[in-house]
């Protein structure tokens, strides 16, 4: 049996987060609360504390990012003897973890394995679980909510990449594990409700069909171009399939600022933004920034 820690990033969390960590906090040895919050959810931290003694809460008092408070949550699990660790976003919930713990078990001989992965979507519901539940595929690619990151393969991959910040963190990090030929199992029948950005609908007026689409305000626009340019540099001539110039300069300069254009709000703000995060890149300029 592996000895199983989830670690849950906060920063300034609603009162619903409590929910999501009951759905997986009382299946495991440590609950790692990491709190990058600027202002505290002190209801939220006393529930906590109030119901789970397994709690380790750690209070950065400032916001670190994602990939640092990452670092902080798997290192204390390495300390505190765990073998695997649950990385959760405060913003999604699983909806079978126990059937999640079960697939671990059985995939056997998991030296190679780096990163177990969910099904994470949008309004999921538990119609949605199928009975053959450990049905598993190998993925290049995958978001951070709801792995199960192997704890001993963690140093050896290097951690989370501290100086992005947020954005691609998660996707730096497949792409080391699988540098170092290590695998990614994506489960398509452990079901997690998660959010992502700002949905919102608008007409498309060349299909006239409503399509859902993801909309992140401007700071979030000037850490993913300057990090997705930052994967392609890093990763571009190993993976040239997945991280051609070609191919990122048509989803970050072309797709992306005509669906701003057409369907987005804070237009100027948002294609500022995205030049501003390609001239960082260009200085070598990584690390928190405070787009205004």
């Amino acid at each position: 049996m592996y000895k199983i820690s989830a670690t849950v990033i906060l920063y300034n969390p609603v009162d619903d987060t409590y929910d999501n960590i009951c759905s997986y906090a009382y299946n495991v040895e440590y609950l790692i609360v990491v709190d990058n919050s600027i202002t505290h959810n002190k209801q939220l931290i006393s529930r906590l504390e109030n119901n789970f003694s397994n709690l380790i809460y750690i209070n950065n008092n400032t916001n670190l990012g994602i990939a640092t408070a990452l670092n902080i949550g798997c290192k204390k699990a390495i300390e505190c003897g765990s073998d695997w660790i649950l990385t959760m976003d405060q913003d999604s919930k699983i909806l079978n973890f126990s059937s999640y713990l079960q697939c671990l078990e059985k995939i056997g001989n998991s030296d190679n394995v780096a990163i177990l992965a969910a099904n994470t979507m949008w309004n999921a519901t538990t119609e949605m679980i199928k009975e053959d539940m450990c049905t598993f595929k190998e993925k290049f690619l995958v978001i951070t909510s709801a792995n199960l990151l192997n704890l001993s393969l963690f140093n050896t991959i290097g951690g989370f990449e501290e100086k992005l910040f947020i954005d691609m963190v998660d996707h730096d990090y497949c792409i080391r594990a699988q540098k170092s030929n290590f695998k990614i199992l994506w489960f398509e029948n452990i079901i997690v409700n998660h959010s992502l950005g700002n949905l919102f609908q608008r007409k498309n007026l060349i299909t006239r069909k409503i399509r859902n689409k993801i909309e992140h305000n401007p700071q979030r626009v000037y850490y993913i171009t300057r990090n997705y340019l930052y994967t392609w540099q890093q990763y571009g001539k190993i993976f040239p399939q997945e991280f051609s110039l070609l191919k990122i300069l048509n989803i970050l300069f072309i797709h992306e600022i005509t669906k701003i254009i057409l369907y987005e709000d804070k237009k100027i703000k948002k294609i500022q933004a995205k030049f501003l995060g390609l001239f960082h890149f260009l200085k070598d300029k990584y690390g928190k920034y405070n787009f205004k």
